[in-house]
């Protein structure tokens, strides 16, 4: 036996992707095994054998072997897959790899040698039964989404009149950091909801919005307070309101790893020590000791020049933070006091305000059991209440049913910058590779999480989609083009449509480009029209890709139900000899919206693409 072969049971190997069905992957050794299949029944299902009646033999539900598909290959590894149906929501199974070893729970049989393996349950994997309430289940309008994403400071002044001290005119500045101010609030977004509405996008995600003492407000001070120079809490249920009169969504910010310097149960354990009652609201690492090496005024900030003594002696905090930040002390979300309030904010903004969701801020920091609890409360008063929390890694652990319905999926972003992109702090890619990355997180996740997740190119958080592609929007259009063929929700950071540039944290959160003669309207209309595309057509919103060979190596072709994309990822004109499937074939090019006859070959321009059914 020289090839290796993983499956694990109740895993995302094997999961109950609806009330009758299970999706049974196998990971095998990257061009070792020819064939796999897979022999199951109910663990119950025993019958007298036909040449003697007295003895009981297990007996499959199938009188045939059914085989496994090679749905994906990945760099080391080719990914099997097979939907069965148990009869009796139980399910015994076991795999029979290349007609001859049969793999179970414990361990690889040789066939030839032991063939009564086959009907021996113990080395069988077990799925015990399909309890519906074990089923993943997600909010369903999330299948649909479009979402734009919102830094507010940045994004529109619609009230001049809660313009904080030292409020810039918009966009008037050489270069951006977190302390300036433009007056960006709630009222602006209200004012633009109609702008949002006509690019097709269905859904605003607003970065944190409640009182903080940063622009950026993931230092929270009030969690149930919208910041002043936002507006009031009236405000953002008039832009909910506003927003739901158009058909569109609201999620909201939750910072719950973490709260901002003046929140007053970090104020009170400040000024009380191990006396105050919040004490075990937060982690303090040496009761006995002060939280910080210097006094600090009630009520007041840690300054300049102590916030760098702290990032040049970070074993001087005296509590856990979010990275090294003394300004934003890490919550113990276990405590009673703590985890009350928090997820008493996180019912308050729903049940008051009617919002639709909460992205959860450095979500992977919090424990998974408060979690499950913040998703119990949640969807008691929002049963269709969507949770994506920010993860940046692989986040299965999360996406089990009982916390999160979806992650913001960097998983995608990063292959799509280094195989599209230019300015990136990683190498580029072949085309090889980012089909092998891609199938990665295809096979991370079941079928049914990928449909709800968050997926982006960019944000708050990274370098914008314009610098990766150095302002050429041809291949712009191109990572768009891609990115809203991935099964799940596809997101626009705010300005992405016209063109906004910036680096990395500060200069990404630029102010938005209001004056159109300054907007990319080329681009603009790109997106609508994709959005729209991406409406009408269902076959965007597969889960499955069928990649189609060719020995270009700048041309990626892929298929998603009846849609074919071909994409032209190099600098110079590119002809191709055309797969069987659209050689000689009438299609219809769906942004063009012209039916052809193709030849044998197609030439296309560089960083160009088509799209045909």
């Amino acid at each position: 036996m020289n090839f290796f072969v993983y499956h694990e049971a109740k895993s995302k190997f094997a999961y109950m992707f609806d009330e009758n069905t299970v999706h049974l992957r196998v990971q095998a050794s990257k061009d070792h095994i020819h064939q796999i299949d897979v022999i199951y029944g109910d663990p119950f299902f025993w019958r007298p054998k036909e040449d003697d009646p007295e003895t009981w033999e297990w007996k499959a539900e199938t009188s045939e072997t059914l085989s496994l598909e090679k749905e994906y290959e990945t760099q080391q590894f080719d990914h099997y897959f097979i939907a069965v149906k148990p009869q009796y929501k139980r399910l015994k199974y076991a795999f029979i790899i290349n007609k001859r070893y049969l793999y179970g729970a414990r361990g690889v049989i040789d066939l030839e040698s032991t063939p009564s393996a086959k009907t021996d349950l113990f080395n069988f994997f077990n799925f015990p039964y399909l309890n519906k309430e074990d089923l993943f289940d997600a909010p369903k309008w999330v299948e649909d989404q479009i979402w734009y994403s919102i830094f507010p400071e940045r994004f529109a002044n619609g009230n001049p009149d809660n313009d904080p001290e030292g409020t810039l005119p918009w966009g008037e500045t050489e270069s951006y950091d977190n302390k300036l101010r433009f007056g960006g609030d709630l009222e602006g977004i209200i004012e633009h909801l109609d702008y949002i509405k006509s690019l097709g996008v269905t859904g605003i995600y607003m970065t944190p919005i409640f009182d903080s003492d940063s622009s950026h407000k993931y230092d929270i001070n009030n969690y149930k307070k919208i910041d002043p120079a936002f507006g009031d809490n009236e405000t953002l249920g008039r832009l909910v309101e506003e927003a739901h009169k158009r058909d569109m969504k609201v999620m909201l910010d939750a910072v719950f790893n973490h709260c901002g310097f003046r929140h007053p149960f970090f104020q009170d354990v400040l000024k009380h020590g191990k006396n105050s009652e919040y004490f075990g609201c937060f982690h303090v690492i040496n009761p006995d000791k002060s939280l910080l090496p210097f006094d600090i005024e009630p009520g007041e900030t840690l300054s300049d020049k102590q916030m760098t003594f702290c990032r040049e002696y970070p074993d001087a905090i005296n509590y856990r933070t979010f990275a090294f930040t003394p300004k934003m002390p890490k919550l113990n979300t276990d405590h009673p006091l703590m985890k009350e309030h928090l997820l008493e904010v996180a019912k308050y903004w729903i049940e008051t305000y009617d919002i639709d969701g909460w992205r959860l801020d450095v979500s992977n920091e919090v424990s998974h059991q408060f979690w499950r609890e913040f998703r119990q409360e949640v969807k008691l008063v929002k049963p269709d209440a969507y949770i994506v929390g920010e993860n940046w890694d692989n986040s299965n652990p999360w996406l089990q049913g009982d916390q999160y319905d979806a992650v913001m999926n960097y998983e995608i972003l990063f292959p799509i910058w280094q195989y599209f992109g230019v300015n990136t702090d990683r190498p580029n890619i072949t085309k090889t590779t980012f089909i092998e990355l891609i199938n990665k997180v295809l096979t991370d996740y079941p079928k049914h999480v990928l449909k709800y997740m968050y997926n982006l190119v960019d944000s708050h958080d990274t370098a914008r989609i314009m610098e990766i592609c150095d302002y050429d929007t041809r291949r712009v259009k191109m990572v768009y083009l891609f990115l809203f063929t991935f099964p799940g929700a596809p997101s626009i950071y705010y300005g992405g449509e016209v063109g906004l540039g910036g680096k990395h944290d500060p200069d990404n959160r630029r102010c938005m480009i209001w004056d159109d003669t300054k907007q990319d309207t080329d681009l603009k209309q790109f997106l609508q029209q994709l959005i729209s595309i991406r409406q009408e057509n269902h076959a965007f919103k597969s889960v499955d890709y069928i990649w189609l060979k060719t020995d270009n190596p700048h041309i990626l072709i892929f298929r998603k139900g009846d849609l074919t994309f071909i994409f032209n990822n190099h600098e110079q004109e590119q002809t191709i000899a055309l797969p069987e499937s659209l050689a000689y074939k009438r299609v219809k090019n769906i942004f063009s919206k012209q039916n052809i006859n193709l030849k044998s070959t197609l030439t296309i321009s560089p960083y160009q693409f088509r799209v045909f059914r």
